[in-house]
């Protein structure tokens, strides 16, 4: 395992934390709004970390900088010569839609509203516990899965 994969996998439980403690917050008598304003730049910052470092790996980069990108686009520079791997080829097609780009996309500062939860055509473009451990999962996976990709390279 590379230093990088292992850097993923820390950033990837640094933020089950989170999301645990997110989840124990929201049965407080504290504001939702309060709460996901606290918990969500915190969370999807370790998140983001956990996929750059993921990406650095699936680059097989090998001297880390000292944080990851937070996109395929910003990692380092390749050799003359040397492609770019398929899983950060896929990786970049990822972060054009989808649960990536929902990951990347910035979240705004302050408290946000809420809007009632019993009506059900209501989407939510904010960065909420559930939408968090969503992300986790998705993002859990996919790097379970192209380790072993690299694994077997």
């Amino acid at each position: 395992m590379s230093q990088a994969q292992s850097y993923a996998n820390h950033s990837l439980y640094m933020a089950s934390i989170m999301i645990d403690a997110w989840a124990a917050a929201s049965s407080t008598n504290h504001s939702i709004s309060a709460i996901d304003a606290a918990y969500a730049p915190a969370t999807r910052l370790h998140l983001l970390n956990a996929y750059g470092w993921q990406l650095l790996a699936c680059q097989r980069v090998v001297q880390i900088p000292l944080s990851p990108p937070h996109s395929a686009n910003e990692l380092p520079n390749l050799a003359p010569g040397v492609t770019v791997s398929p899983e950060v080829r896929e990786m970049l097609l990822l972060e054009a839609s989808g649960w990536l780009a929902e990951l990347r996309a910035p979240i705004a500062p302050g408290l946000s509203v809420r809007r009632p939860k019993n009506l059900l055509a209501v989407t939510s473009d904010q960065f909420d516990s559930g939408k968090a451990s969503d992300v986790y999962k998705e993002l859990e996976a996919l790097i379970n899965r192209v380790a072993g990709a690299i694994d077997e390279s």
